[in-house]
């Protein structure tokens, strides 16, 4: 079944019933060419829609390529060559148990599709397959900044996560690499517990609080408060960083955490969500269009040519986010996928 067919089933579902214009604005195109130029191998990409949770709608597509779909391939990104094909004819000759996924990340808010972020999602703490992964994407300049940042880690964090973005290197400022944290379980209860625990261990990677570094510290004691509701959810929390020069964060955190399918069919797991999403409502980060979230969440068939395809989306976070001189701000992301025999036809 038709791989572009199936992504537009998917997107008119998650946008039916006016949701398009709240939550998408008029960036469906854009995201759409996205996809088109991320279609490699045979497999459709796990898809993330980003969306902002106040001001004006817009959307962003990221899409995860499978290393499965991949491995021992050599495929290219359609009309993306560079640092990108490069990236990719690495992720698929490495080792099975290595790496996970490696996603395009498009600014397709801004018609962007030319130079999307590329990020590597990997399946255990071994620093040197994301230092690997900065060489081959053109960023050797980052692995000693990576490096040093993993090693400032409180030891109940994994880096799941590294990724460049090509797009936002500016001329005459420094360079930096995004990496995303799993809070490990006794942390995050630790958090929930006790804020000066999440203090300390943000100062570690360089997020001192309270503006002991300074008035370009975007962290303060409400941005904590908030970090720990969501630490005292039932869903996993994961923090986001730009890593700069000595391996030190940016003046920039995001802090979500995730839901899975089942928790939208589960009515206790489903009021702890949109409690969550209510919470950014009420601390001025998002407005009311969270309400339409839950009409996102669908599974369903598809039939073609006498081919069934499983569609499948749902919310699958709300993420925080605090950046210097500029107000905090929230965003949701939708979760999609489609399973089945899929191909050209």
């Amino acid at each position: 079944m038709n791989r572009e067919l199936m992504y537009q089933f998917i997107y008119g579902l998650a946008a039916s019933n006016g949701r398009e214009q709240e939550l998408f604005g008029g960036c469906g195109p854009a995201a759409y060419e996205a996809f088109a130029r991320s279609l490699v191998a045979k497999g459709f990409p796990e898809l993330w829609f980003e969306l902002p949770l106040a001001g004006e709608p817009w959307l962003d597509l990221h899409a995860l390529i499978s290393y499965e779909d991949v491995a021992g391939t050599q495929p290219a990104f359609a009309g993306l060559g560079g640092v990108y094909a490069d990236g990719l004819a690495w992720f698929a000759s490495q080792k099975p148990g290595k790496v996970r996924q490696l996603a395009l990340s498009y600014d397709s808010s801004r018609g962007e599709v030319e130079r999307p972020a590329l990020q590597l999602l990997v399946n255990g703490p071994d620093a040197s397959v994301p230092e690997a992964f900065l060489r081959a994407a053109g960023r050797a300049d980052a692995v000693a900044d990576y490096h040093a940042f993993v090693g400032r880690m409180p030891q109940e964090w994994y880096a799941c996560y590294v990724g460049v973005f090509p797009s936002r290197d500016v001329a005459g400022s420094s360079p930096w690499t995004r990496v995303e944290c799993i809070v490990r379980d006794e942390a995050q209860q630790a958090y929930a517990r006790d804020v000066e625990r999440l203090r300390a261990d943000l100062a570690k990677v360089g997020l001192a609080s309270g503006g002991a570094e300074g008035p370009d510290n975007p962290l303060d004691d409400e941005a904590l408060a908030c970090i720990q509701e969501l630490a005292r959810s039932p869903f996993p929390l994961e923090f986001q960083f730009n890593v700069g020069s000595d391996g030190l964060a940016q003046p920039c955190l995001s802090a979500s955490v995730r839901f899975q399918g089942p928790d939208w069919t589960d009515v206790g797991q489903r009021a702890e969500a949109e409690r969550l999403y209510a919470l950014a409502q009420d601390w001025g980060l998002a407005d009311d269009r969270w309400r339409l979230l839950r009409d996102t969440a669908f599974a369903k068939s598809a039939t073609r040519n006498g081919v069934v395809t499983r569609l499948v989306c749902f919310p699958a976070f709300i993420k925080l986010r605090w950046r210097a001189g500029e107000r905090p701000d929230a965003k949701a992301y939708l979760m999609a996928w489609a399973e089945g025999q899929l191909g050209d036809e």
